[in-house]
């Protein structure tokens, strides 16, 4: 969904420097650390903007007719979202639940990209204007530039008259930075306690925006958002949200997790030898992705690894499954020992590290869960791998897990042509849980804390009675062939 082609000419390194020196020149928001996170103002967001354009125009080569329309773009955008937030605008029907999704892309993402590559791309359709190689802006600056954002709808779910079926996408501005900016000294009590309250302010925030505004029932929770909401205890516990109930998406992720791998041994020539390596293995999501592939893919035996190997043997012996599960030394062993990876991690695992220095991926596939990714696509594919997200496509009658694209002339937004999702009816399956909890009125088969195999069982079947499957396989936006 971005509106960079290649037609245009991409701003060069030297640009993008002066565009930073010049905003940082003007200090307050471009250098303050840590940045006012909770200071949701329509006057100082669009200060920034304005401060953005006369940066680019003074600094880069920039057509001034593509700029003005750029800034028109964001800064219409910025007005919609706080219209949205201070009840002067609303979706002009009823809805059912919310998707609330966290923003991926960091200070640190990098800018030597083309534009729409990275985490850049999942901001860029509704900041045009913050486009790293149409004008210029650092990653720094594109996301300081957004601070200050309020808890808004990037998106509709209103295909379907019902209006159990109807929806929205909802961004809580929380940041991966907020970590590293308030937190820094990871053993420091106020630190932490200030970080609490800091995210604990914004969250309060969405979840009266989505539940008391929106009016939706049901929450689902992207990305980060069931750890640092602990499941949605955060938000049920919250004053008003005595009928809000949250569901964390994981159950419709194991399963998808599980019928993506199911997929890969069904319609292509990858051989798995009767083995599936996991990574991630002792966690909730790669423990009850273990048991799941037990269970639908009988015949398999699984190759576990995790850090915490205490905990693996802990739950392998528990459950009895000795047989049919070995514990790997580490993650090296797991993708050299089997062909059909999944990975349940929230860190990254760098390819370039020396410890991979060997690997051939060669007739291999990663079903990666991660968001952000744990595994770089073009790491995977130059080892002569393949990265595949875990992705589901919305085949419902009503297609009403497809999204409306309310700020991208009709054509779904995506997450980002580079860093979210390839196919219009492709969704996330945690966003997928939410709309077929919503849909069914089973609101007691929320997901509300570590997932359990049983509720992979239950929003499985929800799945299917609705009609949401595997989608084609993809990674960072981009369809993926595996022969």
């Amino acid at each position: 969904m971005s509106e960079f082609t290649h037609s245009q000419t991409e701003r060069t390194p030297e640009e993008r420097a002066a565009v930073t020196a010049h905003l940082k020149q003007e200090g307050g928001a471009w250098t303050s650390m840590p940045p006012d996170y909770l200071n949701f103002s329509r006057t100082d967001l669009l200060k920034k903007i304005d401060e953005v354009r006369d940066a680019i125009i003074s600094e880069t080569n920039s057509d001034e007719s593509e700029v003005d329309a750029a800034y028109d773009k964001t800064q219409y955008f910025v007005n919609s979202s706080f219209d949205f937030f201070e009840g002067k605008k609303d979706l002009g029907r009823k809805i059912e639940r919310a998707f609330v999704v966290p923003m991926r892309s960091t200070r640190l993402d990098q800018d030597e990209i083309k534009s729409g590559s990275g985490y850049a791309s999942e901001s860029t359709p509704f900041f045009p204007l913050l486009d790293p190689m149409r004008f210029g802006v650092a990653s720094e600056i594109r996301m300081r530039a957004m601070y200050g954002l309020p808890p808004t709808v990037l998106d509709t779910y209103l295909k379907s008259s019902n209006d159990k079926e109807a929806g929205a996408l909802v961004l809580s501005p929380i940041y991966a930075d907020m970590t590293r900016d308030i937190r820094p000294d990871r053993d420091n009590i106020a630190q932490k306690i200030r970080l609490l309250e800091v995210g604990g302010a914004v969250l309060e925030k969405t979840a009266q925006f989505a539940h008391l505004q929106l009016g939706a029932n049901v929450i689902g929770l992207g990305a980060t958002l069931p750890k640092v909401t602990y499941f949605g205890h955060a938000l049920r516990g919250l004053d008003g949200m005595e009928n809000l109930t949250t569901t964390t998406g994981h159950g419709g992720t194991v399963h998808m997790i599980v019928e993506t791998a199911r997929k890969v041994m069904e319609e292509t020539s990858i051989e798995s030898n009767g083995k599936i390596g996991i990574i991630g293995g002792a966690g909730s999501i790669g423990w009850s992705s273990t048991v799941t592939s037990l269970s639908m893919i009988p015949d398999h035996k699984i190759l576990s690894f995790d850090i915490n190997k205490t905990q693996l043997h802990g739950r392998i012996g528990k459950n009895k499954v000795g047989k049919k599960v070995a514990v790997a030394e580490n993650a090296m062993e797991v993708l050299r020992d089997t062909n059909i990876i999944l990975t349940a991690v929230t860190g990254n695992i760098d390819l370039n590290d020396k410890e991979y220095k060997d690997l051939d991926l060669t007739g291999k596939v990663i079903i990666d869960d991660s968001q952000p990714g744990c595994f770089d696509a073009a790491q995977v594919e130059a080892r002569g791998g393949k990265l595949v997200w875990v992705v589901g496509e919305d085949a419902t009658n009503s297609k009403f897990i497809t999204r409306d694209g309310y700020y991208t002339n009709g054509i779904p937004y995506n997450y980002g042509s580079n860093s979210g999702l390839y196919g219009v009816h492709s969704e996330f399956a945690c966003g997928q849980e939410a709309a077929v909890i919503a849909q069914s009125g089973e609101f007691h088969n929320a997901v509300t804390a570590e997932v359990k195999p049983k509720n992979v069982r239950v929003i499985g079947g929800l799945f299917r009675a609705a009609g949401v499957r595997v989608a084609p396989f993809q990674a960072f936006g981009q369809p993926v062939v595996i022969s």
